[in-house]
C-alpha cells in the first residue's frame, strides 16, 4: 500500500509540474495573440489541465471496464475544482479576483449549474431514454457544450479590444512544441494515475465512486489548481477563472463521450446512486459562483470573501459525509 501511495504521489508531481509549464505557454500566446482571455483559458488551457480527467474516464472505461470510477472522477473533479477555486481567491483576496471576471466565464458557469440540474433529474428519474446505448442526458450535454463554444466566441469577439503585440522572445513554433511536449507528459501520467487508483481502491476496499471522487479526482485536478495560482500572480485573472469553469465544462463532455464509447449499456443506469450527492454537491458550489459572477463587484474584503468560504464549507460538508 505505502508503495502504491509513492507512486501517486510521483505521478501527481509530474502532472503539476507539466501543468505549470503549459500555463506559461498560455499565458504567452494570450500575450501575443487577440483571442482573449476567458476564451485561451475557458476551451484551450481548459482543454489541457482536463487532459488527466479524459485519459483516466476513458481508461477506467475501455480498459478497467468501470464506468463509476470514471463518474466519480469527474464529479470529485468538478466539485474539487470550484473548491480550489475559492480556496485560491481567499488566499489572493487582495486580487479581488471575481471582480475581473469576463461575460463569457460567467455563461460558461451557467451552463454547468444546467448540466447538473440534468444530471440529477436523470439519476431520480424512473426510467432513463436513450437513443441507442446512449442517454439523453449525454445528447443534452453535448448540445450544451457546442452552444457554450458559439456563444463564448461572439462574447469574445465583442469584449476584446485592440492592443499592441509584444516582441516574441520565442518563436510561435517553440512555443507549440513546449506545449504539446508537457500536454503528452500529462497524458502519460494520468494514465498510470489512472492504474494506480484502481489499485487504491482494490487494495483499500472501499467504493470505486469514493476513491475516484478523492484520490482520482484531486490528482486529476492538480492542473487546474497550479495554474490557477500562476495565473492569479500573473494577474490574467480571465484565464485563471475560465480554466476553471472551462475544465468543468469540458469535463461534463468527457462523460457523454464515456457514455458513447460504453457499449455494455448506459453508464447512468450502471453509476452509483452515492454520486448523487456529489451531483448536490457541485451544483450548490457552482450555484454560489454564479451569484458570484453575476453580482455586484465588492469592495469589501469580509463581504467578498463569504461566497468563497460557502463553497469551501459545502466540500469539506461532502468530505466528512463520505468519511462516515
Amino acid at each position: 500500500m505505502g508503495l502504491l501511495l509513492l507512486q501517486y504521489v510521483g505521478l501527481s508531481f509530474l502532472v503539476v509540474f507539466s501543468s505549470i509549464k503549459i500555463s506559461e505557454c498560455v499565458d504567452e500566446l494570450d500575450q501575443r495573440t487577440k483571442l482573449g482571455g476567458a476564451l485561451i483559458g475557458g476551451i484551450l488551457l481548459a482543454g489541457v489541465t482536463s487532459l488527466p480527467e479524459l485519459i483516466t474516464s476513458i481508461s477506467s472505461t475501455m480498459m478497467l471496464n468501470n464506468p463509476d470510477l470514471a463518474f466519480g472522477n469527474i464529479l470529485g473533479s468538478n466539485a474539487f475544482n470550484v473548491f480550489i477555486l475559492a480556496v485560491g481567491n481567499i488566499v489572493f483576496i487582495k486580487h479581488m479576483l471575481f471582480n475581473n471576471i469576463g461575460r463569457s466565464n460567467t455563461m460558461t458557469n451557467v451552463i454547468n449549474c444546467s448540466i447538473y440540474i440534468i444530471i440529477l433529474f436523470t439519476f431520480f428519474s424512473p426510467t432513463i431514454t436513450q437513443v441507442g446505448h446512449v442517454g439523453t442526458a449525454s445528447i443534452s450535454i453535448a448540445v450544451l457544450y457546442y452552444l457554450n463554444l458559439k456563444l463564448a466566441s461572439n462574447l469574445e469577439s465583442n469584449d476584446n479590444q485592440s492592443s499592441d503585440l509584444p516582441n516574441p522572445s520565442e518563436s510561435m513554433l517553440n512555443l507549440i512544441l513546449r506545449f504539446v511536449f508537457f500536454a503528452i507528459v500529462i497524458v502519460i501520467s494520468s494514465l498510470l494515475v489512472s492504474i494506480t487508483t484502481d489499485n487504491i481502491a482494490r487494495e483499500t476496499g472501499v467504493g470505486s465512486s469514493f476513491v475516484g471522487a478523492i484520490f482520482l479526482g484531486v490528482a486529476t485536478s492538480l492542473p487546474e489548481m497550479t495554474s490557477l495560482i500562476s495565473l492569479i500572480r500573473m494577474r490574467n485573472y480571465d484565464i485563471a477563472v475560465g480554466n476553471i469553469v472551462g475544465s468543468n465544462l469540458f469535463n461534463f463532455g468527457i462523460i457523454a463521450l464515456t457514455d458513447v464509447l460504453y457499449f455494455s449499456g448506459n453508464i447512468f443506469e450502471i453509476a452509483d446512486i452515492s454520486n448523487s450527492l456529489l451531483v448536490f454537491v457541485g451544483l450548490a458550489e457552482s450555484i454560489v459562483l454564479a451569484f458570484v459572477l453575476f453580482g455586484i463587484k465588492i469592495k469589501n474584503k469580509f463581504l467578498y470573501a463569504i461566497p468563497s468560504v460557502l463553497i469551501i464549507l459545502v466540500y469539506c460538508y461532502y468530505i466528512t459525509t463520505s468519511l462516515k
